[in-house]
């Protein structure tokens, strides 16, 4: 699949993992987004820029990185540091998906009371998420 930022000068390539989204509603994603953000899970590897040259990646946490279009501002990947992990926003893929499922809700205890979603989802509090990425 192929995908962009809104101005379309950082393009990529990538195959996803599944059609199962994500909604994160970490503080950093909210200040980022204004609101939540949706992603998709990658195939380990498979993110590859076609058009890189406006692309900054900010170091948001001791094993976190987000990508970004530094034209835009169009957020685009979050990814542990060692790239074991990647997901992206999956509204960057230029190809319309069908089958999207939002699977799961993280920093569960980080989501306003002012918002809430239809379908019942997992939910992972932030305790949870970070130990699944940062287990020491």
């Amino acid at each position: 699949m192929n995908g962009q930022c809104l101005c379309g000068e950082t393009t990529f390539k990538v195959e996803l993992k599944n059609h199962d989204v994500h909604a994160c509603h970490c503080s950093m994603c909210r200040r980022q987004t204004s609101g939540v953000i949706m992603t998709v899970d990658v195939v380990k590897g498979s993110l590859k820029f076609i058009q890189q040259k406006h692309l900054s990646v900010f170091n948001s946490s001791e094993w976190g990185e987000r990508g970004f279009c530094n034209t835009c501002g169009t957020t685009i990947f979050w990814r542990t540091k060692d790239q074991s992990y990647c997901n992206i926003n999956v509204f960057s893929l230029n190809e319309p998906i069908e089958d999207l499922n939002l699977d799961m809700e993280i920093f569960i205890d980080s989501k306003p009371d002012f918002y809430t979603f239809q379908n019942q989802t997992k939910k992972l509090t932030e305790a949870e998420v970070v130990a699944l990425f940062n287990p020491e």
